[in-house]
């Protein structure tokens, strides 16, 4: 038995529209997926602009234009560091050689060196090799006394403790203080520091350096 001619092409028209059809969705799947990417990436360069917005601040100068008119112009704020690097040189703190800071280290220093001196903080270098200065640079200090006590200064309240050198390793212990609050104070800090010394050497500037167990910082004193 013949099918008329007319079935099979019909059959076979059938055929194209279902494949078609599949490849139309496959296709809609493609296109959905990358309108999303479309839009993530749109927001991610949104919140990158947004941020570099929020970093900026306009301040209003007054400049005086060639009629001796004060007007205002908006200035867009210069970071510290830049600021810092504009001022006259008289302004400037104390260069400070950071390489002798971090090098040339006497390791073999005798205790009494550095007892009965009131040593003054000065920087901290942090594991990263950052470097902290306390905001109060010189309320912050400490005595060591023969006796193996210790004592020093905050920018709120003076302290007390013990230390102790037994196989060349420099602890400092038993640490008080008295309880006044000051509202800002890096007190907490500086204490937490003296709590991780465990060595101490002079570096090329001949400062006192209490380094921090694994090698994971120092504070400097001077």
């Amino acid at each position: 038995m013949f099918l008329p001619a007319n079935v099979g092409i019909q059959k076979r028209v059938g055929v194209t529209q279902y494949y078609f059809q599949i490849y139309m969705k496959q296709n809609k799947i493609i296109y959905i997926f990358i309108f999303i990417i479309i839009i993530l990436l749109s927001f991610i360069l949104w919140q990158s602009s947004k941020k570099v917005k929020d970093n900026l601040s306009i301040i209003n100068t007054p400049v005086v234009n060639n009629a001796g008119v004060n007007v205002k112009t908006p200035v867009v704020a210069a970071p510290i560091s830049k600021i810092k690097d504009n001022l006259p040189i008289k302004d400037l703190p104390p260069a400070k050689d950071e390489t002798a800071m971090r090098t040339n280290f006497k390791y073999e220093v005798s205790l009494d060196k550095i007892l009965d001196k009131k040593w003054m903080l000065v920087d901290v270098i942090n594991y990263d090799d950052s470097l902290y200065t306390p905001k109060k640079t010189d309320a912050f200090s400490i005595t060591f006394k023969k006796d193996g006590t210790l004592s020093g200064t905050t920018d709120c309240n003076s302290y007390f403790g013990k230390y102790t050198l037994k196989n060349k390793v420099f602890k400092i212990t038993s640490l008080g203080q008295t309880l006044m609050y000051c509202d800002g104070s890096e007190e907490t800090k500086f204490i937490t520091y003296l709590g991780q010394v465990n060595n101490f050497m002079f570096n090329g500037e001949d400062d006192l350096v209490l380094g921090f167990e694994f090698d994971s910082g120092s504070m400097i004193f001077k």
